[in-house]
């Protein structure tokens, strides 16, 4: 193998390192960020994440908070809450749970969004460079606007959080007990 065959198969592969860095750099950094799509149910998997989480204050009293993109229905981030709440209820033995406190913060956030566009796109003919020793594909021109581009966008989170307490008798909340089997019961779906 000559050395300009060796210099020019090394230059690939430090290019190619060099890319696949760059790539999963990016990749990193949008992971950051928040997809401008709704939220579905889940739990959230870091304490800032998306989804739900709990916190038990006292023996039968939980807060529930959902942590959603405001392109999730209002009364679908409400029936999440309530509807972890009554998995709580069950998972700790009680049938009936009343709601004694809601809450509802917005806070503004840079999202990532693709927009898409009915436009094909542009296709770019390979530039070949040849040489004695053969020839190579050369790097292009960049398209513009592909049918699929992601774009930053302003949203807003929604932080919804309900203060539960539990009981197995429909007394013990007043009139504000809910069944947590009916509640488990029900489908996660907006309204109409």
């Amino acid at each position: 193998m000559s050395n300009v065959t060796r210099k020019r198969n090394f230059t690939k592969r430090a290019c190619a390192l060099c890319a696949s860095v760059f790539v999963l750099g990016g990749l990193a950094a949008c992971s950051s960020t928040p997809v401008a799509a709704p939220t579905p149910y889940k739990a959230s998997t870091t304490k800032g994440g998306y989804g739900y989480s709990s916190e038990k204050i006292s023996g039968n009293t939980y807060q529930v908070r959902f942590k959603a993109t405001d392109k999730t229905p209002a009364d679908l981030v409400q029936q999440y809450a309530l509807h972890r709440a009554a998995e709580i209820a069950q998972q700790e033995g009680f049938t009936f749970l009343a709601v004694q406190k809601t809450n509802v913060d917005k806070k503004p956030v840079l999202a990532r969004e693709i927009v898409a566009t009915n436009d094909k796109p542009v296709v770019l003919p390979n530039d070949k460079q040849c040489t004695m020793s053969g020839c190579d594909n050369v790097a292009q021109p960049m398209a513009g606007a592909t049918s699929n581009d992601v774009v930053k966008t302003q949203i807003n989170n929604i932080y919804y959080t309900i203060t539960i307490e539990m009981a197995n008798s429909p007394n013990e909340l007043q009139k504000n007990a809910l069944s947590v089997s009916e509640l488990l019961a029900k489908p996660l779906k907006p309204k109409n």
